[in-house]
């Protein structure tokens, strides 16, 4: 089955490796090991086993912002499979040394951390109006 986008038709239906490192890659800036693709698979097929490719596939196909689309889907009640999509990926990931930095602060700064807590609630507050303005546009509702 093939997508239609507003702009033509979609390349292909992504595979689910390609779900995996395009998920990975729209939430850390390291390179993804094979590994984790492989486990992401399988949690994919365990928890996923009659999946048939609807929001997610397409999300990945147009490569959109997926954190902005999942906080505007998110709010809405739609399309719960693309949040528990990040969540398998992101306990694939969050046992890994290599990420501890991502989940665990490490020192005690209290002001910077202050200053981070702030600079990310505006840029939540900027990640809602992208991610509402992509899914009307693309029409993922």
């Amino acid at each position: 089955m093939r997508f239609r986008s507003t702009l033509g038709l979609l390349p292909r239906e992504p595979s689910l490796a390609d779900e995996a490192r395009f998920l990975h890659a729209s939430l850390f800036s390291r390179p993804l090991d094979e590994e984790i693709v492989q486990r992401y698979e399988a949690a994919h097929h365990a928890l996923f086993p009659k999946e048939t490719p609807g929001a997610v596939a397409r999300i990945v196909a147009l490569r959109l912002d997926v954190a902005a689309v999942e906080f505007a889907l998110r709010r809405r009640h739609a399309c719960p499979e693309l949040s528990r999509k990040i969540q398998i990926l992101s306990y694939l990931v969050e046992v890994r040394a290599d990420y501890q930095a991502d989940f665990i602060a490490t020192r005690r700064e209290p002001v910077r951390a202050i200053l981070v807590l702030l600079w990310r609630i505006l840029g939540a507050g900027w990640k809602l109006v992208k991610g509402e303005c992509l899914v009307r546009f693309y029409g993922l509702l």
